[in-house]
């Protein structure tokens, strides 16, 4: 049997908690996926039932079952809220994982985000020894790219009508992150060289 997957405690701050996403945690997942801010950029439509919440709490919790995935549940340590999730689809063969992530309005500009994905990709590359994480973005959305920019990812590319959803052909970025460039990149900013 494989262990599960583990709650993470953000070491860099006291703002947040990573843990697993669970079936209590469905109706926060409605509330922030019914904002048609906070799905604009998503491939599906923003909820309108709470059974659709239901499903895609079923299909993360599935996933991480499976290990085919993890999704965690972003944590306010304030209250003890969760204000959005984050995780991966994986690929143990090919130890590669792809990136998502959503954040309930309120919480956005705060560097909160931010956080959460430095922590969930540092616990992929040391535990889940992956060594490529990608993500994808559709063109418009410049505050993911900006993101995802700001923790090392390196534009690829734009792959064209890349997906259909919302009755529509999309292009979307594909950046990505290597394990040895994030490595790289930290010992460039550590104190030992100066910066």
């Amino acid at each position: 049997m494989t262990a599960p997957f583990p709650n993470l405690h953000l070491p860099a701050t006291a703002r947040l908690q990573l843990r697993p996403l669970d079936v209590s945690d469905t109706q926060r997942i409605f509330e922030i996926w019914s904002d048609p801010q906070v799905m604009r950029f998503y491939d599906v439509a923003p909820l309108t039932r709470f059974e659709q919440a239901e499903q895609v709490v079923a299909r993360l919790m599935q996933d991480t079952a499976e290990r085919t995935g993890i999704r965690w549940a972003i944590v306010s340590t304030h209250d003890g809220c969760v204000i959005g999730t984050c995780g991966f689809r994986l690929n143990f063969a090919f130890r590669s994982a792809s990136l998502g992530f959503e954040l309930e309005r309120r919480h956005w500009r705060q560097g909160l985000m931010r956080e959460a994905l430095g922590a969930a990709i540092t616990y992929a590359y040391d535990h889940l020894a992956m060594n490529r994480i990608q993500a994808t973005t559709e063109l418009d959305n410049r505050a993911s790219a900006g993101l995802l920019a700001s923790l090392g990812f390196i534009e690829e590319g734009v792959m064209r009508q890349w997906g259909y959803w919302k009755d529509a052909f999309h292009d979307v970025r594909l950046l990505s992150l290597i394990k040895s460039d994030r490595a790289s990149s930290q010992a460039a900013r550590s104190p030992a060289n100066g910066n």
